[in-house]
């Protein structure tokens, strides 16, 4: 799949953002969390990718790309996406947290929905567009429901684009660089082979499944 040369330039402007303004630290804690592969099939993966099956969108950051993708958030993704785009749930679940109310380009405050599955861990939708969270607390989704639209909020390095990560706890505390519940590797059964995961600045086109 050819890529224009604006989405290139994109990408390359949006990866050199968050090398400038993405947190680091000397924090022993912040160091040890181990960059690891995911432990299951991709073929038998639970997750789908999260967006509609027509549109493939780019992985600009994934697993342990080190700046924002560093430490607590080693594994994760960030799927770059016009403000706007639906975002569909990736695992059947119960819906946590729907925060909305930020505007797009607010660096302090970000749009977020989190997703409990039924083995306890949470997937996390974040940089959503003020007014695009679709969901509520205790709402039941299936995988490919609708339940946002992608933004610019939070610390997006100013690139719009979706990050989803999987956590394995009932709550996040907190979006900080350290906590308790790190992200965990996870891969996908629609994106074709991908045993260790997405890989960055790769175009991904969702299969039916």
């Amino acid at each position: 799949m050819k890529l224009s040369p604006l989405l290139l330039l994109s990408l390359v402007f949006g990866i050199a953002l968050f090398a400038i303004f993405s947190p680091e630290s000397s924090d022993p804690e912040r160091r040890s969390y181990p960059c690891s592969q995911p432990a299951t099939d991709w073929q038998k993966s639970p997750y789908v990718l999260p967006y509609r099956d027509h549109f493939a969108y780019v992985v600009n950051q994934a697993n342990c790309s080190g700046n924002g993708h560093s430490n607590f958030w080693n594994h994760g993704y960030d799927f770059v996406m016009p403000v706007g785009t639906p975002v569909t749930a990736a695992r059947k679940g119960t819906v946590l947290t729907a925060s909305d109310g930020c505007a797009d380009g607010n660096r302090q405050c970000t749009n977020l929905v989190t997703v409990q599955h039924e083995d306890g861990t949470v997937g996390l939708y974040s940089h959503l567009t003020r007014g695009g969270v679709k969901v509520h607390v205790g709402q039941q989704v299936a995988a490919g429901d609708w339940i946002g639209l992608s933004g610019n909020t939070g610390n997006t390095g100013g690139l719009p684009h979706l990050h989803f990560s999987v956590h394995p706890c009932g709550a996040l505390p907190g979006l900080g660089l350290s906590g308790t519940c790190p992200s965990i590797p996870v891969n996908f059964k629609n994106a074709g082979p991908n045993p260790n995961g997405l890989k960055p600045l790769k175009a991904y086109l969702p299969a039916p499944f």
